[in-house]
């Protein structure tokens, strides 16, 4: 393997110590610069040509995704791999959608580092294990979410929007500039598409699945 030149972009001195001392393990690995924030690991990018980026995603300046835009722009060749406490699935989602070559959390072990560079630069993405079943729950949960607003006609949204914030029939009615009976009929046909019993677990269905 020909020799692989990174950069390691976080604002804790700490972290990037751990990961060079861990990439100090194998020869072909070199280090070209170290930044401190975002800005910093555009303007050395873009002078030095890393092959990898390791880039933290909360960093001063300039955070992770928004340097992540601006290395796709300069240097699309350029393997960006986020290595990040984030395991919040809006995180890795954003990660996916900005072409991110890889995303990691920061307890990632050396083998698993090395893997990810390895696979990042033969071309491929590299979400490990822990951050691929938390992308995939939060898929599964939008596909659900998605199915069950589709059952829903837009008065009916509008409805289910009020009653969460706790109105009663009467008080959505006024809002709403309908009757109370209109919105008692909504009422039980929301419950009756989404398969609940009473106001209680209808309010709860829609909080858990992100309806409103």
């Amino acid at each position: 393997m020909s020799e692989i030149k990174i950069i390691i972009a976080d604002d804790h001195a700490l972290i990037r110590n751990g990961i060079k001392t861990m990439l100090s393990r194998n020869a072909d690995y070199k280090i070209v610069a170290e930044a401190e924030n975002g800005k910093e690991l555009v303007e050395l990018a873009s002078k030095l040509i890393p092959d990898v980026v390791l880039a933290d995603i909360s960093m001063p300046v300039l955070n992770g995704f928004d340097a992540l835009a601006e290395l796709r722009k300069l240097l699309p060749d350029t393997k960006v791999i986020l290595l990040t406490m984030h395991e919040e699935p809006e995180y890795i989602i954003k990660a996916a959608r900005s072409g991110a070559n890889g995303y990691l959390l920061k307890n990632v072990d050396y083998e698993e580092l090395h893997r990810a560079i390895g696979l990042v630069m033969s071309g491929q993405k590299y979400f490990n294990q822990q951050v691929s079943s938390i992308l995939m729950e939060e898929l599964h949960r939008k596909s659900d979410t998605d199915q069950l607003q589709e059952k829903l006609t837009e008065r009916e949204s509008d409805i289910l929007k009020e009653i969460v914030k706790g109105l009663s029939s009467k008080e959505i009615a006024d809002k709403l500039f309908i009757s109370s009976r209109t919105v008692d009929t909504h009422r039980n046909n929301l419950m009756k598409k989404l398969s609940v019993h009473n106001t209680a677990e209808l309010v709860k269905l829609a909080l858990e699945k992100g309806l409103v």
